[in-house]
């Protein structure tokens, strides 16, 4: 693997309206574990998420993504980006040590931490396997670990460039609006060997550090078949999916919390290790976001958060939906 600054997604602070109802959903639906709870907000845990948290919740008028948080590789390369990028130290919290906090060219809040708090779980919830932070019971879905947020951003080449040059990720894949077009509406950049654990969507609104989604990992395919029966039984709506996309070639389902923030529960995909892979172009007709090019989104997908944002060429004048499959030849 080539060098890295990043070793992994650590968290998402999303503000919600509604912020008992969203703990539910979280906690009783998707699966996830209350750790700790404070005037910070509530702290929630996967079962398979290595660190600390994965999640906090946060009291606001609107559903939001108020920071992604970060694990540096080392302790000195969190010194470096702090020296590097302008930025504030802020203060240690329910699950992990003090943390740099910068922004991105879209202004979306990052913060990058090295020390963890050791996993404070009752003896019911700890794992008999060693390599496991708490046992596997699932209730709802029963996700297991955070796997990527997908932002809004001005101009995803530009970010995309931006997390690379800056903080080492990988710039993966993209996606333009049709074949005559080399901008992307949609990048992809990975610190790991997985395709993307973070996407860059096109948002021409103006809205500063809007967010898409939030996205949790289960293991297998055909479990999110079986999420997608378990939501609908809690009364859930589908949003879009499931499906696969084919960059990533990832299996998704897009849902809707409480505060109305989005949700896609995800499997499958390939494990890149290239050390010097470049950038893979798509076109919507050759199936980027559906591989099997004959499913049309909802319009309802491009909308971002805060509420009022939206992903699309539609704010440019144009009458398109990226998102819509390619018509079947």
């Amino acid at each position: 693997m080539a060098r890295r600054t990043v070793s992994q997604l650590a968290y998402a602070e999303i503000a919600t309206p509604k912020l008992q109802e969203s703990r539910d959903f979280y906690v009783d639906v998707l699966g996830l574990t209350e750790i700790a709870r404070d005037d910070t907000g509530i702290f929630l845990r996967a079962w398979g998420d290595y660190l600390p948290y994965s999640l906090q919740l946060v009291e606001g008028a609107d559903a939001a993504l108020r920071r992604i948080g970060w694990r540096a590789d080392s302790a000195a390369d969190l010194e470096r980006v702090a020296a590097d990028l302008p930025g504030e130290w802020v203060d240690e919290n329910a699950g992990r040590g003090r943390a740099y906090a910068f922004k991105s060219p879209s202004e979306h809040v990052n913060e990058i931490f090295w020390d963890v708090k050791p996993l404070d779980l009752p003896a019911e919830r700890r794992s008999t396997f060693p390599n496991r932070p708490q046992k596997f019971a699932p209730v709802g879905v029963g996700v297991r670990q955070i796997d990527h947020v997908t932002v809004g951003s001005e101009n995803p080449q530009r970010d995309a460039e931006w997390y690379r040059d800056k903080l080492d990720f990988r710039y993966m894949e993209y996606t333009v609006l049709d074949a005559s077009s080399d901008e992307p509406f949609f990048s992809m950049v990975s610190t790991t060997e997985q395709a993307h654990n973070l996407g860059l969507a096109r948002n021409s609104t103006g809205v500063k550090a809007a967010a898409h989604h939030l996205a949790y990992w289960l293991d297998q395919e055909v479990d999110v078949l079986r999420a997608a029966a378990i939501l609908q039984e809690a009364g859930v709506p589908l949003e879009y999916g499931p499906g696969r996309h084919g960059m990533g070639e990832n299996t998704y389902l897009y849902v809707r919390e409480p505060s109305g923030f989005r949700i896609e529960i995800f499997s499958g995909g390939y494990r890149n290790y290239v050390p010097d892979w470049e950038p893979v172009r798509w076109t919507p007709e050759q199936g980027s976001n559906d591989v099997y090019r004959n499913r049309i989104a909802p319009d309802s997908i491009l909308e971002l958060f805060p509420s009022g944002a939206r992903a699309s060429a539609e704010a440019e004048g144009a009458n398109v939906n990226p998102f819509e499959a390619a018509p079947v030849r």
